[in-house]
């Protein structure tokens, strides 16, 4: 697990809902249904449904929704799609992607700039 504390990403045993942009199990549909009314570039981390100990970034484009999975590779480094580079953490891939564009077909004029947050009570 990760957390970001003081502008440096680190692990944690604790929890990743930590991290207000991540939603947990959000399926595809829910995922889409929040972004419906978000603009272009806005995005959200949650739970894979094919394996719920992987990760999902879901994307608002201009064509509408996009979802990539984040893959841990051997050597337990994270990456999106299959050309991004490999980070330590979901949130330093997340990061990296606010200000570079992302590897992914179909979204390579796109960033991560707006992050959808977990509405808190």
């Amino acid at each position: 697990m990760f957390c970001l504390h003081f502008g440096t990403f680190c692990h944690i045993s604790s929890s990743v809902s930590l991290i207000r942009w991540y939603h947990g199990s959000l399926s595809r549909s829910e995922a889409e249904s929040l972004l419906t009314l978000c603009k272009e570039c806005s995005y959200l981390v949650r739970n894979s449904q094919t394996n719920r100990s992987d990760y999902s970034l879901s994307l608002r484009s201009c064509q509408g929704f996009m979802h990539m999975k984040f893959t841990q590779c051997k050597d337990g480094k994270y990456i999106l799609g299959q050309n991004s580079p490999p980070f330590d953490t979901i949130p330093e891939v997340i990061h990296f992607y606010t200000t570079h564009k992302l590897p992914i077909r179909g979204a390579e004029h796109l960033s991560l700039l707006f992050p959808v947050l977990v509405q808190t009570l």
